[in-house]
């Protein structure tokens, strides 16, 4: 997986890359090498949705990306 660079001034996206890459490797593949709980974590990740959500971000070929809009 490609690390996220560093989030520059005010960019959202860059910034929330940046949360979930130092996120997951911070949890590893074993929970209990770094401590944190499956239920813990998924609130972090329910919690990361939510922003990504307000945001109006979706995660498309593992980064994120403004929602394209539906055309009716």
């Amino acid at each position: 997986m490609k690390k996220a660079k560093a989030p520059t001034n005010f960019d959202i996206t860059e910034s929330l890359d940046f949360i979930w890459d130092k996120l997951h490797s911070y949890r590893g593949f074993d929970t209990d090498e770094c401590g944190v709980q499956d239920e813990e974590w998924d609130e972090i990740c329910m919690a990361m949705a939510w922003i990504e959500d307000e945001c109006d971000l979706e995660r498309k070929d593992g980064f994120l990306e403004p929602k394209t809009k539906e055309r009716k």
